[in-house]
């Protein structure tokens, strides 16, 4: 029965019963009133998937990335009740999705015009179930007429293996390998920074298919040049090092248009490591004032960070640090403008007797290149070696960078320039080196030694060597006779355990999977022997990095 109704113009509108329920309603499109249109179910058009099947998303059962786009071909890593994943779920809704098959037939048959999505959110399922709920909030317009209604919809997660897992498992390929070397043949602890610095980024060592070792460093294989580039982009942060990519071709096909090419990345790192005492020709440049003089390795991150090992006691505590980039080291001739003058395992032991300001004192300034704000201050030491302490009269005065640290009473670690003996080959080296007013020191200071230290942490890992020949040839006596070609068997045997043993060492350090994408390489020569391997990768990973 139809009426009237007055508005707030004065004007009367006329009203109509509801087609449903009979009751008084403005004239609609469905002819009836707000209560009955929201009886209509628009939960079951929504939880409806393609030709009317469970809505389904599917994810990789070995890298466990879900499917991005539906088809096959775009796969991402999500975590559980991320927005990431959230919008995935959406996408895949067929009556949410215009473009999707389906969806807008369904909604036009049950008379809706539009579907909005106000407020989405995740119910919790068993992680086991292969099953993802969400409750959704949508407003739809049916006839011109909105209703709100929130549906809970369900998801089934089925196994579908990504093209990369499946172009792995199939083949094992790689499109690209980067080769990571550094050609030094004392110390190895360049690599075991990187080593930590790979093992503390799961992003980066994400995408590594396997790794070899090699004499000088590490062979690591990708499935993709994108990603072996992202790769050494990281290390390039981490050390100085230059890079150069080649690439070869593997197969062609003429007829449709494509290749197989294989790219190599070579990376060499600069071989100089965190307190080794160099030799800066005076033709070198790119190191300011440093040039022609002897210099400390003060620390080493994508440039090196260098300081004066000599400076006079009147100069300027900000012109002793300059920084050296890749690029110098390698156009300036490499070893022969930098040249090693010392290694870290010739640092001995020093009592500090007494310490003195230069003029100037303390300087607030950066340690070489900007990384972190610290005070230095130039300071004329006398020290003493810990072994004659007590014993001799005998001491050495120095001009040191860490007069900000030192006391007396402290012990130091540094070079001792005058009871070490050189090769003819390195002093000749470095006659007509050094600038015309460089005055060579007696001791040069390299770091202070804090809490308890003991000497096994400078002079490196050769008791423990010592000590696992010693218990190898006690193991061998007692023992009766055998002939040569069974020694060379147990000698080859031995030997290939010992390889698959730092290797697997090297890997778990690297947060590697050492079951399936660590492979031991032909020239491996790189870690301690025997069972004191994991002291040693401790005392250089905790005293000779930090």
């Amino acid at each position: 029965m139809s009426g009237s109704r007055p508005s707030a113009s004065g004007l009367t509108t006329s009203t109509i019963p509801c087609c449903t329920c009979g009751a008084p309603i403005l004239p609609n499109g469905s002819n009836q009133c707000g209560p009955c249109l929201a009886t209509v179910d628009i939960g079951s058009i929504i939880r409806r998937g393609p030709g009317g099947s469970d809505l389904t998303i599917h994810q990789c059962r070995k890298c466990r990335r879900f499917d991005r786009s539906g088809e096959g071909r775009h796969y991402a890593r999500l975590d559980e009740e991320s927005p990431g994943l959230m919008a995935v779920l959406l996408k895949n809704i067929p009556a949410l999705s215009s473009g999707r098959k389906g969806g807008s037939s369904a909604l036009k048959r049950a008379g809706v015009d539009a579907v909005k999505v106000l407020d989405s959110t995740f119910i919790w399922t068993e992680p086991n179930s292969m099953r993802q709920r969400v409750a959704v909030t949508v407003k739809a317009d049916i006839d011109d007429v909105s209703i709100q209604q929130r549906v809970k919809v369900e998801f089934v997660v089925r196994w579908r293996e990504c093209p990369d897992c499946t172009r792995e498992s199939r083949q094992r390929t790689w499109q690209a390998i980067v080769q990571l070397r550094q050609r030094r043949d004392d110390s190895r602890r360049g690599l075991l920074v990187l080593e930590l610095a790979i093992a503390k980024n799961g992003d980066v060592r994400r995408d590594i298919l396997s790794v070899q070792t090699k004499r000088n460093g590490f062979d690591f294989y990708f499935p993709s040049l994108d990603k072996a580039r992202h790769f050494v982009n990281y290390l390039q942060g981490v050390a100085p090092m230059r890079t150069k990519t080649t690439q070869s071709l593997v197969s062609a096909d003429s007829k449709n248009n494509t290749a197989n090419i294989k790219h190599t990345l070579n990376c060499d790192m600069v071989p100089l490591c965190r307190d080794d005492l160099i030799v800066v020709e005076r033709k070198a440049r790119g190191v300011g004032g440093l040039s022609g003089r002897l210099c400390l390795v003060l620390r080493v991150s994508s440039v090196v960070h260098l300081v004066d090992a000599s400076p006079a006691r009147d100069a300027e505590v900000s012109t002793r640090f300059a920084d050296m980039h890749s690029d110098a080291y390698w156009r300036g001739g490499e070893d022969k403008s930098y040249r090693l003058f010392l290694s870290p395992k010739r640092l001995a032991r020093f009592v500090v007797l007494d310490v003195e300001l230069c003029d100037g004192g303390a300087r607030s300034g950066k340690d070489g290149g900007g990384a972190g704000a610290a005070k230095f201050a130039l300071a004329d030491v006398e020290v003493a070696r810990e072994s004659d302490f007590g014993v001799t009269d005998e001491t050495f005065r120095c001009v040191t960078h860490l007069g900000h640290l030192l006391n007396v009473g402290d012990v130091v670690l540094g070079y001792d320039l005058v009871s070490t003996v050189l090769s003819g080959t390195a002093e000749s080296s470095s006659e007509g080196s050094f600038n015309s007013n460089f005055v060579m020191p007696d001791v040069v200071l390299v770091r202070k030694i804090r809490g308890d230290a003991s000497s096994s942490s400078v002079a490196g890992s050769g008791e423990p060597i010592a000590a696992c020949e010693d218990e190898s040839k006690l193991k061998k006596k007692g023992g009766r006779a055998r002939s040569a070609a069974s020694k060379k068997r147990d000698r080859r045997n031995r030997k290939e355990q010992q390889k698959q043993r730092r290797l697997a060492e090297a890997a778990s350090r690297m947060g590697l999977d050492t079951d399936g994408n660590v492979d031991a390489g032909d020239e491996e020569d790189y870690f301690l022997d025997g069972d004191a391997f994991a002291r040693a990768a401790r005392e250089r990973a905790g005293a000779e990095i930090g």
